[in-house]
């Protein structure tokens, strides 16, 4: 089967641009992390002088990492479900792709779409994860010696992250376009991912270099504060803390609107490529030619 790289890439640069309320889709999810990594930071404001009261930041740290990562988890599993939608019916060409319209409808897929999303972040989600975990360990106690040795390894790994990212986004695709539950679901995404497990890799490739350069535009200036930050703090405490607070003011918004924009494209882009791939046009067309016989 022809695939076209540049026609899916084309139909999901096309479609994120005129429907830009899907960039909420993946902009709320971001601002809600970052009132957690806010509601994290805030307790190290309390610590001079009350030293007393490390235990309980501890205890309020713990917390703040636990309920952020169920909520995000939920606004990301909600965000996705919602966005997928509005692709399928922009694809389509029918049912109604307003932003409203589709948080209201995105709720019927909701719970097997967060089933989706619990099955890969539990499973394949939680390898990586012990292993990024078992890299930071290892290069903290060999002074980062472990983590230059262990460079070849993390680059083998990055498409396999790319294909985990594939598999989430089918599978989701599954639940609305073919009614599946979430492990069925699942297990035709891995299927789909499998059997064309390279043009995944390539797709989500280009996705990838293309965010790294659009990340150069929206991120790198407004971090610009906080690399004046400690010449500011050689002039005086409350110019540092200016440069802190526009860094603030700047870096958060821009990684917002950034990851909005990102995340709705990449999205797109494995949605229709998953979608083609899933279901080749022509026993679309066969299966329309026997309906009308």
């Amino acid at each position: 089967m022809d695939f076209d790289y540049g026609n899916i890439l084309t139909r999901a640069f096309k479609l994120t641009w005129k429907h830009k309320s899907y960039w909420l889709f993946m902009t709320f999810p971001v601002l809600i992390g970052m009132v957690f990594f806010a509601a994290f930071i805030a307790p190290v404001l309390f610590l001079e002088g009350n030293e007393d009261l490390m235990g309980l930041i501890v205890v309020l740290w713990l917390g703040v990492i636990g309920l952020g990562m169920i909520v995000s988890l939920v606004a990301s599993a909600a965000g996705m479900t919602s966005l997928t939608l509005g692709i399928l019916r922009a694809e389509r060409g029918n049912g109604s792709t307003s932003f409203m319209d589709l948080v209201r409808d995105g709720f019927g897929y909701f719970p097997r779409a967060f089933g989706v999303m619990l099955i890969v972040q539990l499973t394949v989600g939680a390898v990586f994860t012990i292993f990024f975990l078992c890299v930071m360990a290892l290069t903290v106690v060999t002074m980062g010696i472990a983590s230059i040795c262990l460079q070849p390894v993390m680059f083998l790994l990055t498409p396999l992250s790319f294909l985990v990212a594939a598999v989430m986004n089918g599978g989701i695709v599954s639940v609305i376009e073919e009614d599946l539950d979430a492990l069925d679901a699942v297990k035709r995404a891995l299927q789909v991912v499998r059997e064309h497990v390279w043009k995944f890799v390539i797709i989500t490739l280009i996705v990838y270099f293309g965010a790294s350069f659009l990340s150069g535009i929206f991120v790198v200036p407004a971090m610009i504060p906080a690399m004046f930050a400690p010449v500011a703090m050689e002039v005086s405490e409350q110019l540092f803390w200016v440069a802190m607070g526009s860094f603030i003011c700047l870096f958060f918004p821009a990684m917002a609107v950034y990851s909005g924009i990102f995340g709705a494209f990449t999205t797109s882009a494995l949605a229709l490529a998953y979608l083609q791939l899933a279901r080749p046009i022509e026993k679309e067309i066969i299966a329309a030619e026997d309906t009308t016989s």
